[in-house]
């Protein structure tokens, strides 16, 4: 195992927030809403635990609180936080297979924790992590360059049909 998951605490959405200190993520893939306290220290992993995106990896960079359908990783010293992350990631389809229930689908935590992750040493995790980390902060540049064209485009077709 390479460490514990824990599910989320639930808070009224009457005390959610349009802005705030802290994201809430409960089922979904967006967050819920905002917070002005945290949860869930920053690096860890989540995964929706119920509903339409149970099943869906995400990795929280920064503090956030997290809901009652949300499970969280807590990875153990021993291994690279970034390799087991792209390593779900890219397992989501199968994690999503773990739902059970038809109305309002969910995961159940003993699925998880009997869900196999193909670790190698840790160095060799570092390397790997390390260019799955370089990769995204390419396509990061590339969708913001990309979004500066269509915004440049867009300018000019307006220019040109005044």
């Amino acid at each position: 195992m390479v460490g514990d998951i824990a599910k989320g605490k639930q808070i009224n959405g009457s005390e959610l927030l349009d802005e705030g200190m802290y994201y809430v993520m409960n089922g979904g893939i967006t967050p819920s809403g905002y917070y002005n306290n945290y949860n869930t220290p920053a690096n860890t992993i989540s995964i929706s635990e119920g509903g339409n995106s149970c099943g869906y990896v995400q990795y929280n960079s920064v503090p956030f609180w997290s809901g009652g359908h949300c499970y969280n990783l807590r990875i153990k010293k021993s291994f690279d936080s970034q390799y087991i992350f792209h390593f779900l990631k890219f397992k989501e389809l199968d994690i999503m297979a773990l739902r059970i229930g038809s109305g309002l689908p969910n995961i159940q935590k003993k699925d998880l924790e009997h869900f196999q992750v193909l670790v190698p040493d840790f160095t060799t995790q570092k390397k790997v992590a390390g260019l799955f980390v370089l990769i995204n902060k390419k396509e990061e540049t590339e969708m913001k360059l990309m979004n500066a064209w269509k915004m440049q485009k867009k300018y000019l077709l307006q220019k040109l049909f005044i």
